[in-house]
């Protein structure tokens, strides 16, 4: 367990590091694509501009490019990439990102239900299959209702959202994922098109359990 936790105990070191310049620099962001036919595997991710555990804001163009930690060791689980960046609860949108054309599609929709604080490692029933004893799969998408049910894992949240027939129809029943959240601390590289950073740590935000309580 100390030997899975460190490495992310000194990713979040980073942070303070980073204050400092000559020790690199940390963003942190949401995966919107993964390439393993690199070397190493390059990640792309929408940048948080808030910088707020519970409230973070996927905004900010276009993708920037990271090359992974060459020494696995400095990594933790394989992120995930998704189109869906980002869910304004408050003013019914969420938002899509087209990576060819490098720009966000912003869709309205309808609320169903929004439930918080909830946790797979309580079992809560919405994200719990008891009967199978396991985590259910996300996002749950029910295209008679043009219904997508969606997991936030780090903010504990779990909303169902019903949209317009044209704008549910734009996208695949796989496409309304979403990318995790992870966090890179960099020195090469600007981490800006055409100019990926070079990692030398990455923390896997959205499946890390120290901040999954």
């Amino acid at each position: 367990m100390v030997r899975k936790i460190l490495p992310m105990l000194l990713v979040l070191l980073g942070l303070s590091l980073a204050a400092c310049g000559e020790y690199g620099q940390v963003e942190q962001g949401r995966v919107v694509k993964f390439d393993t036919s690199t070397t190493p595997a390059t990640v792309w991710i929408i940048k948080d501009s808030a910088i707020d555990d519970r409230n973070p804001l996927y905004n900010v163009l276009p993708a920037h490019p990271f090359f992974i930690p060459e020494d696995p060791r400095e990594m933790g689980a394989v992120p995930k990439a998704g189109d869906l960046v980002y869910l304004n609860v408050e003013e019914k949108y969420v938002t899509m990102f087209n990576f060819e054309k490098q720009q966000f599609d912003r869709l309205p929709f309808e609320l169903v239900s929004h439930t918080t604080d909830v946790s797979v490692r309580r079992q809560h029933p919405l994200v719990w299959d008891s009967a199978n004893r396991r985590a259910r799969q996300f996002p749950i998408v029910n295209e008679k209702e043009r219904t997508v049910t969606i997991f936030f894992q780090r903010q504990r949240t779990v909303t169902e959202i019903k949209l317009s027939e044209e704008d549910f129809a734009k996208f695949k029943p796989e496409e309304w994922d979403a990318g995790d959240e992870i966090r890179i601390y960099f020195r090469e590289g600007s981490g800006g098109p055409g100019k990926p950073g070079r990692s030398l740590r990455l923390m896997n935000v959205t499946r890390t359990n120290v901040m999954n309580r």
